[in-house]
């Protein structure tokens, strides 16, 4: 009988993460623990940095290498590595299965993992001893179209595949500041009417959420870091288990709360 493995939606916030562990690193750390007893094949990684014109791209290379995309940050940021292998036989086959649900993807034998990925990686799987494949987000993609799209991920729940979305509860970041005292007014509106969307399964309400949500326009300027989250949702069952890691709340503006759907 396999087993049906979570879904998870983790919220990357800024690169400084990966040096900053704040609340966010050790929730994570702990989830991977328990991760780590569940049959795995791969993590099957789709981060907000990683957007692809028309067709899905996946990553089908046998060791997949570090990409620093972001600048003007510490030295020590970019002398990380995150040596993952990655699973190409794996990758054409969840090729296959996604074509069988008319969505067509492309093999990429040379990109490696973006910091969207190999970020939550390092706290989840900190020994890079899981298997990883990054799948693209194909562009352009609303929100309604990000629930089809998660949808069709699903069935690959029982074939040992892990489903990793990543991008952030809240991002905008001409808002960021460091006072870690005073978060943006918006941000607590915002995530309480995501966290009840998410809590009963209204998938209806995400798809419309620019115009639902209180002060979406100011949580998101734009979708790309919001659409993991209901790729996440989609993925999922209604009635199944629902777990919240909250980060709280970093720079002002990055409100950090990550979600497990499923039993872990």
């Amino acid at each position: 009988m396999s087993v049906k493995l979570p879904v998870l939606f983790i919220t990357h916030g800024s690169p400084m993460l990966a040096i900053e562990a704040g609340k966010t690193g050790p929730l994570l750390t702990k989830l991977g623990e328990r991760l780590k007893k569940l049959p795995i094949k791969a993590v099957l990684v789709i981060s907000a940095h990683w957007i692809t014109r028309d067709n899905a791209m996946l990553t089908a290379a046998k060791n997949l290498t570090t990409i620093h995309d972001f600048g003007g940050f510490p030295k020590a940021l970019y002398q990380l590595q995150y040596n993952a292998k990655g699973a190409p036989d794996i990758a054409k086959k969840i090729q296959s299965e996604l074509s069988d649900e008319h969505i067509h993807v492309e093999l990429d034998l040379i990109r490696g993992l973006d910091h969207g990925a190999w970020i939550p990686l390092q706290y989840l799987f900190p020994k890079a001893d899981v298997p990883v494949i990054q799948l693209s987000i194909p562009w352009p993609m609303d929100a309604e179209q990000a629930i089809n799209f998660g949808k069709c991920l699903k069935k690959l729940r029982n074939q040992g595949i892990l489903i990793t979305t990543s991008g952030s509860m809240t991002h905008n970041l001409y808002d960021v500041g460091y006072d870690e005292n005073q978060p943006l007014s918006y941000i607590k509106p915002f995530v309480d009417w995501v966290k009840n969307a998410v809590k009963n399964y209204d998938l209806n309400s995400m798809a419309h959420y620019r115009k639902l949500a209180p002060y979406a326009k100011e949580a998101h300027p734009t979708d790309e870091h919001f659409l993991p989250l209901i790729i996440a949702l989609a993925s999922s069952d209604e009635g199944e288990l629902i777990t919240e890691l909250d980060g709280g709340i970093t720079y002002q503006a990055l409100a950090m709360n990550n979600y497990v759907f499923g039993h872990y």
